[in-house]
């Protein structure tokens, strides 16, 4: 048994590998690795080339552009605090929106809020959520047909303006008659 474990050690060992392999080539006839080059995401890199080691400055303007520039205190957005429905929210104003139409729209909202709550105290909170968005947007709608009304009447009003001057303008006054008689 011992002749059998051993040939079979032998058989798969690695030993007798390493002797097939190196009787079968010689060192003479691998190739020689002389060029490596990395692959990743697109990008390769030569490492086989040596670089000179980066300086601490080349370092430091390296980070510095990868960095977003930070903003400014006078750049950064103020927070308001708000509150919508018992919530209290902090909101955040631009140059475009000041803190004082954020807290009007906040109180709006709110009064919204609170009026579909009273009126429906069994709800669920979502649910009167959405029954106040439904009624902002019936405010929104009717404003906009509202504002379109009037639009369209101030068109009309203008044009009425423009025909009654046209019409004063081509009827000349008696001074006018006379004043281009006199030049003549």
């Amino acid at each position: 048994m011992k002749k059998n474990s051993q040939s079979l050690m032998s058989k798969y060992s690695e030993k007798p590998m390493k002797k097939k392999r190196t009787a079968s080539k010689s060192e003479d006839e691998l190739p020689v690795m002389t060029h490596y080059e990395q692959r990743y995401k697109g990008m390769s890199r030569e490492l086989t080339e040596k670089k000179p080691p980066e300086t601490l400055d080349e370092k430091i303007k390296k980070r510095e552009s990868l960095k977003k520039p930070s903003k400014t205190q006078s750049e950064m957005p103020s927070k308001v605090q708000v509150e919508i429905g018992g919530n209290h929210y902090l909101l955040g104003c631009t140059e475009n929106i000041s803190e004082a139409r954020i807290r009007k729209i906040a109180a709006i909202a709110n009064e919204i809020l609170t009026t579909t709550k009273e009126s429906n105290p069994g709800l669920t909170n979502s649910k009167i959520n959405a029954l106040a968005l439904i009624d902002a947007c019936d405010r929104l709608l009717s404003l906009k047909d509202e504002n379109s009304n009037m639009k369209t009447e101030l068109m009309y009003l203008q044009q009425k303006v423009n025909l009654e001057e046209e019409s004063i303008k081509s009827e000349p006054t008696p001074m006018e008659i006379l004043a281009s008689e006199s030049s003549n």
